[in-house]
């Protein structure tokens, strides 16, 4: 699914401190509960800034004030050769319809594992 990200016609004075990068990144993610995820679901990122990002949920609303955790398969490799995902944790602030705009409280990037397929190479 692609996602053509809209400017705004005339540019006004910008209220957020971060900067917003437009991009299109496949996520997962899950409501966080102590012992375990009790909603899990697919989307697609629209913007990313050192505060928080936006996406597309496939699946029921999310609501404000839900925590979530987000893995997005990151683009760059590590190294020329080792896969990362962004790892982020944020509190829903805002969500109209499917989409859904996350306050990052804490971010990781971390290894992705590769499938056997790839590791028997």
């Amino acid at each position: 699914m692609e996602r053509r990200v809209r400017l705004p016609k005339e540019p006004g004075p910008e209220r957020r401190a971060s900067v917003r990068y437009p991009l299109t990144l496949d996520v997962r993610y899950s409501v966080s509960h102590r012992r375990a995820p009790i909603e899990m679901g697919l989307g697609q990122l629209i913007d990313l800034s050192s505060s928080g990002l936006r996406f597309v949920a496939q699946g029921p609303p999310l609501e404000p004030g839900l925590k979530l955790d987000i893995a997005i398969n990151w683009p760059v490799l590590l190294d020329d050769h080792v896969q990362l995902q962004l790892i982020v944790t944020g509190v829903v602030v805002r969500s109209s319809g499917t989409e859904v705009a996350l306050q990052i409280q804490r971010h990781d990037f971390r290894t992705r594992s590769v499938g056997l397929n790839a590791a028997s190479r």
